[in-house]
């Protein structure tokens, strides 16, 4: 499923309008894009069930209307005004269903029809830039999303989401080095921070800690980590 995020086809302005207002297009109406499709109408304060029915989405009742906003979406009622000329009315998506599915991206409520989203959907609603990461939260864990991934929103009630930087700075030696964020193993770390042969590698944990990273252990690195590198005692790794 598509989702196209933009002004709507065709959209002209046939005079300055104000600020934070929409203004007709060429041909005097107002309009709006309901799943990618241009709908047109003569007024511009307009019901959800007329939106749906201009789009040619009937019976209305069948039909979820959620509106695209530039930080969330949110259900509209069939019989709640909707005032075309207000930005952020530029977007609609319809959902052949008689079920809404919330979830939350960076702490932003967002409402949806569909009970299962793609990554590259997510992505294009939440306004997510291509150097960041979509991060589920799922069952106290963190997933990191990819584009074929697809999230069930059905799955134990509202679904949980933040981004990252795609690129995370650490420390080894107390020198900034960028590496991709993600899970290593101690062998892949000490190869990306070129460690001394037989030296054990060290990291500051949560609690403030030297913590030395045993073989075959696996970490997951984030923002600002600090990381050593020692002799080991005793002679061994």
């Amino acid at each position: 499923m598509e989702t196209t995020i933009g002004g709507g086809e065709g959209r002209k302005e046939t005079g300055a309008a104000p600020p934070g207002v929409r203004g007709p297009g060429v041909d005097g109406q107002f309009f709006t894009t309901v799943n990618g499709v241009t709908v047109k109408l003569a007024e511009p304060m307009a019901r959800g069930e007329h939106i749906l029915d201009r789009a040619g989405l009937v019976p209305a009742a069948d039909y979820a209307l959620i509106q695209v906003l530039r930080h969330g979406t949110r259900l509209i009622g069939l019989g709640e005004t909707v005032d075309l000329q207000a930005e952020a009315t530029e977007v609609f998506r319809a959902f052949r269903t008689d079920r809404v599915f919330l979830f939350t991206l960076n702490g932003q409520s967002y409402e949806w029809g569909a009970e299962k989203i793609p990554e590259p959907e997510l992505r294009s609603i939440g306004h997510v830039s291509q150097d960041e990461v979509l991060v589920l939260d799922r069952d106290g864990t963190d997933i990191d999303l990819t584009p074929t991934d697809v999230v069930d929103l059905g799955h134990h009630g509202t679904a949980h989401l933040h981004t990252e930087k795609r690129l995370v700075t650490v420390f080894f030696e107390n020198k900034p080095v960028e590496i991709p964020r993600g899970t290593y193993t101690t062998e892949q770390l000490k190869k990306l921070f070129n460690v001394q042969e037989g030296y054990v590698l060290e990291y500051i944990n949560e609690e403030g800690q030297l913590t030395p990273l045993k073989p075959g252990a696996k970490l997951r690195v984030r923002e600002g980590m600090k990381f050593f590198e020692q002799v080991p005692c005793g002679g061994s790794s």
